[in-house]
């Protein structure tokens, strides 16, 4: 989405392209990489329904949102009970909402690479 970036960025004109980190619901600037701080809550909302996000690259596989802390969280099987790797609910009390299939899933990779 065409915006103001703020002073100082490499663009002469002052407008650039940004994108919505919607992890952390901040617009960044596609050229110089700035925190748009100047941004609306309906230019956002109009950002993310189209499309116009910053995408991430680095992905781990079994990462699913913990429905008790709110967070996307890698999920690992421990002593039969499917649980968040790095939850803040010290693995006690994690919600993560998955499939018996999923859970084997998860099972048998962890026994293969481990």
């Amino acid at each position: 989405m065409l915006v103001r970036c703020n002073i100082g960025c490499r663009k002469s004109d002052g407008q650039t392209d940004a994108s919505l980190d919607i992890e952390s619901d901040i617009a960044l600037c596609n050229t110089c990489g700035d925190k748009l701080g100047n941004i609306s809550e309906y230019t956002k909302l109009s950002m993310k329904a189209n499309g116009d996000i910053v995408r991430s690259i680095n992905r781990k596989a079994f990462v699913f949102p913990c429905l008790s802390c709110d967070k996307s969280v890698e999920a690992e099987v421990k002593a039969g009970v499917l649980v968040g790797k790095l939850c803040p609910n010290d693995q006690s009390g994690c919600l993560l909402n998955t499939t018996e299939h999923m859970v084997h899933a998860i099972k048998a990779t962890k026994e293969k690479y481990e």
